[in-house]
C-alpha cells in the first residue's frame, strides 16, 4: 500500500512538472515567464516563499525580479553583489544547495529578511543554467506543513529548473531582438527625418502622439507598442522621393504635391517585401493610409469612413498634428493649442472622432505641455 501511494505522489509530481513545463514556455514575454517560472516552482516543490534573482553582468548585481509570499512586494528589485548571500553562492558555483536552518548558514544575506519582513528558515536554492552559463538562482523558502525541504524536493526543483532556464534564456534572447529592431525601426526614422531638416524627430513625434492616443483609447499593452513600432514607419516611403521635392524651401507645385504623395503606395511596397509578412500588416496599412481622410478627401485612394483602417486614422491625426505645430519654410508653425482646435474643427469630417476626442483629452490635461505629459507617464515608450 506504501509503495502504491508512493507511485502516485510520484506520477503527481511528474504530471506537475509537465503542466510547469508547458506553462513555462507558452509565453515569450519576459515578465511572464519570471512569473510563471516562480509560481510553478513555489506549487511544484510546495513552499511558503519563493524569489527569482536574475544576473545582470553588466552593473555586476544579482536583482530579485520576481516574488511569491506574504512579504514579495518588499523584496522586488532588491539588489545583491555577486558574490553575496547564499544566491551568489549559486549562482558563482552553479551547484543548488538545501539549508536546513538559513540563520546559521555563513553565506546567509539576512538583509534579505530585514527589508521584507519575512522570516526564513529553510531554504532551497537552484542555479538557472543554460549550456553552462548561469542565468540567476530560484531560493524557495519555507516548506509548508513539515519542517524542512527533502532530497525530493530539490530533484524536482533542480529538474524544473532546467526548463524555466530554457524559458528565461529564450525569452532574454527574443527581448534582446525586440530591442534590436526597435533600435533599428528608430534609426532608421532618424535617417529619414534626416533628409529635411524641417521634418527632424517628425516620425518619433508621431509615434509618440499615436501610443499616447492608443493608451487613451484602451489599448492592451502589445497593441499599442507594435502600432508604435509600425508608426515610426510610416514615412518610409518618403526615401523614393527625390531631395529637391521633398526639401524644397517653398509650397510645392500641383506635379510635386502628386509626386510626393506617392510616397505612401512607395513606403507599403517597402514594408511588403519584409519578412515574415505577418508582422507587417499594421506597417503597411499606416505607411499607405495615414493621408486618407473620412470624407474621401484624402490619397491615395480616396477611402471612405470605415475603409481607413483605424491605426491608419490614429497615425493621420498624430501627423496631421505634427504637420502643424512644426515649423516649416515657409510656416512658423502653430501653437499645440491651435493645432488641437483645428483637430476638434475637422472631427468626424477628416478625422475620426474618437481618436481626436483622445488626443485633445491628453493635451489639455497637460495644459498642453507635452513634456510634462511624457514626464507624468514616467516614461516615454519602454524599452
Amino acid at each position: 500500500m506504501t509503495q502504491l501511494k508512493d507511485l502516485e505522489l510520484r506520477v503527481q509530481e511528474l504530471v506537475t512538472l509537465l503542466e510547469a513545463s508547458n506553462q513555462l514556455n507558452s509565453n515569450i514575454e519576459m515578465g511572464e515567464v519570471l512569473e510563471n517560472i516562480l509560481l510553478q516552482m513555489v506549487q511544484v516543490v510546495g513552499a511558503e516563499a519563493g524569489t527569482l534573482w536574475v544576473l545582470n553582468k553588466e552593473r555586476q548585481k544579482i536583482k530579485a525580479v520576481a516574488a511569491y509570499g506574504p512579504s514579495a512586494f518588499n523584496i522586488l528589485n532588491l539588489e545583491l553583489e555577486m558574490d553575496e548571500g547564499i544566491v551568489g553562492k549559486v549562482i558563482g558555483t552553479g551547484e543548488a544547495q538545501l539549508i536546513e536552518n538559513v540563520a546559521s548558514h555563513p553565506n546567509w544575506a539576512n538583509r534579505v529578511d530585514h527589508s521584507s519582513g519575512f522570516v526564513t528558515k529553510s531554504m532551497i536554492t537552484v542555479p538557472l543554467a543554460v549550456k553552462g552559463q548561469v542565468l540567476g538562482a530560484l531560493q524557495l523558502l519555507n516548506k509548508k506543513d513539515i519542517a524542512f525541504f527533502s532530497e525530493q524536493d530539490i530533484s524536482l526543483a533542480v529538474a524544473l529548473a532546467n526548463q524555466s532556464a530554457l524559458a528565461l534564456h529564450n525569452s532574454q534572447m527574443y527581448d534582446e531582438l525586440q530591442r534590436m529592431l526597435l533600435s533599428m525601426i528608430r534609426t532608421l526614422a532618424k535617417v529619414l527625418d534626416a533628409r529635411d531638416p524641417y521634418t527632424a524627430g517628425h516620425s518619433e513625434r508621431v509615434a509618440k502622439y499615436s501610443l499616447w492616443i492608443a493608451e487613451k483609447l484602451g489599448f492592451d499593452a502589445q497593441s499599442y507598442e507594435e502600432l508604435y513600432k509600425a508608426a515610426l514607419l510610416h514615412d518610409i516611403g518618403k526615401i523614393g522621393i527625390p531631395d529637391d521635392i521633398l526639401r524644397k524651401p517653398g509650397r510645392l507645385t500641383n506635379d510635386e504635391y502628386t509626386a510626393i504623395k506617392k510616397h505612401t503606395i512607395i513606403g507599403a511596397d517597402i514594408l511588403s517585401n519584409i519578412e515574415p509578412k505577418d508582422a507587417m500588416v499594421q506597417a503597411i496599412q499606416i505607411a499607405l493610409s495615414h493621408h486618407e481622410r473620412l470624407d474621401g478627401s484624402g490619397y491615395p485612394h480616396g477611402l471612405v469612413g470605415e475603409e481607413i483602417p483605424f491605426l491608419a486614422q490614429i497615425v493621420g491625426v498624430a501627423d496631421a498634428f505634427d504637420a502643424m505645430t512644426t515649423a516649416r519654410s515657409y510656416s512658423a508653425g502653430s501653437s499645440f493649442e491651435s493645432g488641437a482646435e483645428e483637430l476638434l474643427r475637422c472631427k468626424d469630417t477628416l478625422f475620426d472622432g474618437k481618436v481626436v476626442d483622445a488626443f485633445a483629452t491628453i493635451l489639455q490635461d497637460c495644459d498642453y505641455e507635452v513634456e510634462q505629459y511624457e514626464a507624468q507617464l514616467g516614461r516615454g515608450y519602454r524599452l
